[in-house]
């Protein structure tokens, strides 16, 4: 049986962290905070460090920017803004002109656009279906403007060279 160095309850040989404080057993118990700080000698030379390489910057998950090619965005890029601007008409826009080689890039913003279109006319068809009640039009029409700004964001995204998944339609699993 070991005892843990902070509450000194008894624990088993195999413990290693007390079930009582939640302090780690093999460690050695903290030393309290002291004011004076620690002063180097002058003799004492610190070793030069080797340097830190920057960390990585966190990429989500939902973000597929690094998927697709300078020249494939710039070759694209006023067809994906027509998508977000036009809606439907802009996605036919898009299909039409882009028919024969269908780049990933368009792809990825058409179908987008589609999820985005799909969510409106599901509140649309719920909010006409419901709409004898007070509180689901105002929700309804509430959603629909949340679904305008999104596509507004993702047309500023295409502007910023992004592809982002909009918020909102990308946990609708139904539509992947």
């Amino acid at each position: 049986m070991k005892t843990c160095p902070q509450c000194q309850a008894s624990l088993a040989d195999d413990a290693a962290f007390c079930t009582n404080c939640g302090a780690p057993v093999n460690a050695s118990p903290q030393p309290e905070n002291n004011i004076q700080s620690y002063q180097p000698q002058p003799e004492q030379q610190a070793a030069p460090s080797a340097p830190v390489a920057p960390a990585a910057p966190a990429v989500s998950k939902y973000d597929h920017t690094d998927e697709f090619s300078e020249e494939e965005v710039h070759d694209n890029k006023i067809f994906a803004l027509s998508i977000y601007a036009l809606s439907f008409i802009g996605i036919i826009i898009a299909l039409l002109a882009k028919s024969s080689d269908n780049p990933a890039y368009l792809r990825f913003h058409i179908k987008q656009m589609l999820s985005i279109l799909i969510t409106q006319v599901l509140i649309g068809f719920a909010t006409g279906v419901l709409c004898w009640t007070c509180i689901v039009p105002i929700a309804g029409g509430g959603l629909l403007a949340f679904l305008y700004i999104v596509q507004i964001i993702c047309f500023i995204n295409v502007c910023r060279n992004k592809s982002i998944e909009p918020l909102l339609v990308r946990k609708l699993g139904f539509l992947k």
